[in-house]
Parts: C-alpha cells; sequence; structure tokens
C-alpha cells in the first residue's frame, strides 16, 4: 500500500489587491472555530497592520454562518485597521447574516455594501467604531 500525500489545506481566505484596495473573500461557508481563528490571526490580522492608509474590503458571499466568536475578531479587526489609518468595508452578506448584524447593532459599526463592486465604488468610508 503506497501511503497518500497529505492534502494541502485550502486557506480560509483569498486576498486581492486592486490599487490600494485589499479584498479579502472569505472562503468557507462556515466561519467559527480554529478556521476563524486562522482567518484572523493569519490573514486578515496581519494585513490590516499594513494598510497603511489603504482599504480593506471583506467579501461574505460564499458565508453563510458565522460564529459568535468571529463577530468578537471582525471588531477587533476593524480597531487594527483604524489603527493602520485605513478604512473597512463588509459587503455581499447573505440576508439572514445581514440580520444578526442588524439585530447585534453591529450594522452600525461597519459600513455594509450590498456587493463587491459597490464596495469598490463607494467613497472613502469613515473609520468604525
Amino acid at each position: 500500500m503506497i501511503p497518500s500525500e497529505p492534502v494541502p489545506k485550502r486557506p480560509p481566505v483569498e486576498i486581492r489587491q486592486s490599487d490600494a484596495v485589499a479584498v479579502a473573500i472569505l472562503l468557507d461557508k462556515r466561519v467559527l472555530g480554529v478556521r476563524a481563528q486562522e482567518l484572523f490571526d493569519d490573514h486578515l490580522y496581519p494585513l490590516a497592520d499594513r494598510l497603511a492608509g489603504n482599504g480593506l474590503i471583506i467579501d461574505f458571499s460564499l458565508v453563510r454562518y458565522f460564529g459568535s466568536d468571529s463577530f468578537g475578531r471582525l471588531l477587533q479587526l476593524a480597531a487594527r485597521v483604524k489603527e493602520a489609518k485605513g478604512w473597512l468595508r463588509l459587503c455581499s452578506i447573505a440576508p439572514g447574516l445581514l440580520e444578526v448584524f442588524r439585530v447585534t447593532r453591529l450594522d452600525t459599526r461597519f459600513d455594509i455594501d450590498s456587493d463587491l463592486h459597490a464596495a469598490l465604488e463607494g467613497s472613502r468610508p469613515t473609520a468604525p467604531g
């Protein structure tokens, strides 16, 4: 029997650079637990720390569930973006998940656009918080 090689784990995010804006496309349907920790600690926090006045758009188009721990991490991300004098927009949030943002009033803490195109076309937003 030939031992199989481990399949490389897909990263939780794809990051694209568009001029002075980084676009982070979340690739998991469910953002929680260890994968959420990996997403924020290994990818989004370091990206936020390097913004230096530029923008970050997070595309939620594939996400259907966002764990409660992830909301706390998202608020920490917003603080890091602010420290880097950057700006943050969220986009393409599914209706059910958007309702959670509304109920928790997090929709007042973030600039949220209906889709990526609107987020890219939007004017430079104010810092969250």
